[in-house]
């Protein structure tokens, strides 16, 4: 919950600068901070046809006649607390009403009691839903591989009771947790939004649940999945191809980045002493990972000959060095180059295999023959590191596809992972966008880890960028979300970070969220000291604080000292007589009634503040 020391309290007049209200024949009533941010623009925001808002009314009585007037309603009163509804574009109009004394604010923030990723105070989430951003009337789906103990998360409050459900696969929407914790950080950073979960388990199903979701209105999906072998990490394929169709209608796709930094090999098929066997490194024909009992390997080979191919490699897995009797465990070796009826025309090969003994695994590449061409290959292992890697072009698709925002991972110290899939495509595409926490609590587990937990944060971020500007496409969506970061890791774009960790600028003002916290302004004011100068515009543009106030500092001319005296006030006659042209900085510091006019109003009021 925001600190209220931040939410100051304001006339009327800073409440919405710019709207004419009609003067009340008694005192103008108190308003709550919270709402005297969010009152303008929820009056000028765009809302569904007969959406209302609902304000809370501190009042003796309210006058009946002047509510009807407003299109406003009683819904609920408990002694002087008055719960009201009215169309957002009729707020400034009720609160230029209101009896002298009274106190209007939005609902108190709240929720039921349940876990909360600490990725939506370090993202700036917190900030967006303080201000009434929580992604309502933003559909977001979750397609994921399993969602067991979901209904003990919507039981608790981690998840909401009203989300909708799919299983696609046939065997129930269970399975794994993996899909309840990447919904729950979802729910948590926009708590707001109508979460769309499906279960999937092959590429036609993920087709099939993205035309769905594309139907019921689904604006970002989250896929915190990661898919090898039908391209070669260049952002083709067929994958890619169905995240081109989520884009075409208008979702906005976020993907994990992957967790194969330390578990990747890329480089051209190297064979000095012509065995047919690919060298790691110079001479040296096998790479190797840890083996553990009953610990699964997956191996994925690929190399550069898609859509379809005659160029035949194969993988192997022996339990030693192959050339000192090295016994073959696994192998996969499909015949690109064979005779049509065994013709396999994929240009990968596969190894599942669970070891019933520890020890060292080596991994051998080879080509069918000698005909065989040199090609870049890549070789992944989900589960172990391996030993001679290349930690670039470590990106699994779909993070690799042109319109998905790939999420890379930090911790809570915003360090990159050491496992975070590292750009660039193998095509030379930067990649990831961004990065956002990991090791998050939820109601399953008190450290959720992996680039899986990033992209939800980076997912429900977007959902409160489309709830503040619905208008948004998904490109200018990903602009803004690529804009919206706390630069770490190395100074201006990474391939481990992106453009940087996900911080929201919930109030607008240009600054993100954790250089709002590091000058000490207010992430919910765009202009923190009420002086008529956004926070932005005084720290990049004027050089003024952002916290103290420099309303009629203006002399000496060219040099403000800091101090409004006599000398300040004789200036600002000097400008209102038009004695002397003010700058652009001058025209904003000497209005002292905020009308766009320099005049003899704003002389008096200076006056009066100086004591003249």
């Amino acid at each position: 919950m925001p600190d209220r020391a931040l939410l100051t309290r304001a006339c009327l007049a800073c409440l919405l600068p710019g709207i004419a209200l009609a003067q009340p024949p008694h005192e103008a009533a108190r308003v709550d901070g919270r709402l005297m941010v969010e009152a303008r623009r929820l009056a000028e925001r765009p809302h569904p046809a007969g959406a209302r808002i609902t304000l809370i009314v501190e009042a003796d009585a309210l006058d009946a006649a002047e509510l009807a007037a407003q299109d406003g309603a009683l819904r609920f009163r408990r002694g002087r607390l008055h719960e009201i509804t009215l169309p957002a574009g009729r707020i400034a109009a009720l609160l230029a009403r209101l009896p002298a004394g009274s106190v209007a604010r939005l609902p108190y923030p709240h929720q039921a009691l349940a876990v909360t990723s600490q990725g939506v105070a370090i993202t700036g989430a917190a900030d967006m839903q303080a201000l009434g951003y929580d992604g309502t009337g933003i559909k977001v789906g979750v397609i994921d591989l399993g969602f067991a103990s979901l209904a003990a998360a919507q039981a608790s409050g981690d998840l909401p009771a009203d989300l909708v459900q799919t299983d696609y696969t046939g065997t129930g929407i269970g399975g794994s947790t993996h899909g309840t914790n990447v919904a729950q950080i979802v729910h948590d950073m926009a708590p707001g939004a109508t979460l769309h979960l499906a279960k999937i388990s092959t590429e036609v199903q993920l087709a099939q649940a993205v035309a769905d979701m594309a139907a019921a209105g689904v604006r970002v999906i989250n896929h915190s999945v990661a898919w090898f072998g039908a391209a070669f990490y260049d952002g083709g394929g067929p994958i890619c191809a169905i995240a081109g169709d989520a884009e075409a209608q208008g979702i906005q796709w976020v993907n994990a980045a992957g967790n194969y930094r330390l578990k990747h090999y890329l480089g051209a098929f190297t064979d000095g002493d012509a065995d047919l066997r690919h060298e790691f490194a110079a001479g040296k024909n096998h790479n190797t990972l840890p083996l553990s009992a009953n610990s699964a390997v997956t191996l994925v080979l690929n190399w550069d000959a898609y859509p379809e191919t005659r160029v035949d490699y194969d993988l192997y897995l022996y339990d030693g060095d192959p050339d000192s009797g090295g016994v073959l465990l696994a192998s996969s070796t499909n015949r690109q180059s064979g005779r049509p009826a065994v013709y396999y025309p994929y240009p990968y090969e596969i190894i599942d295999y669970t070891p019933s003994a520890g020890g060292t695994g080596y991994i051998v590449v080879k080509k069918a023959d000698a005909a065989q061409p040199s090609l870049p290959l890549t070789l992944f292992s989900t589960n172990q590191d391996l030993a001679t890697r290349t930690t670039a072009s470590s990106l699994a698709q779909p993070a690799d596809c042109g319109p998905v925002l790939a999420a890379g991972a930090v911790n809570l110290s915003d360090l990159a992972e050491a496992y975070s899939s590292e750009g660039p495509t193998t095509d030379g595409r930067a990649k990831p966008e961004l990065a956002a926490p990991v090791g998050v609590r939820t109601s399953l587990t008190s450290a959720f880890a992996g680039t899986s937990a990033a992209a939800p944060h980076a997912a429900g971020a977007a959902a409160l960028l489309l709830d503040a500007n619905p208008g948004l496409t998904p490109a200018g969506l990903r602009g803004l979300l690529s804009a919206a970061i706390k630069d770490v890791g190395s100074a201006g774009y990474d391939y481990r970070t992106g453009h940087g960790r996900v911080s929201l600028d919930a109030d607008g003002d240009g600054l993100n969220h954790d250089l709002e916290l590091a000058l000490g302004t207010s992430p919910l004011l765009a202009d923190t000291d009420g002086d008529g100068l956004s926070d932005w515009a005084e720290v990049y543009t004027h050089g003024t604080s952002p916290t103290l106030s420099d309303k009629a500092d203006l002399a000496p001319r060219g040099a403000p000292d800091g101090q409004v005296t006599l000398a300040d006030l004789l200036v600002l006659v000097r400008l209102a007589e038009g004695l002397a042209a003010p700058t652009a900085l001058e025209a904003i510091l000497a209005d002292m009634n905020g009308d766009g006019l320099l005049d003899v109003r704003d002389i008096l009021q200076l006056r009066r503040q100086l004591g003249y």
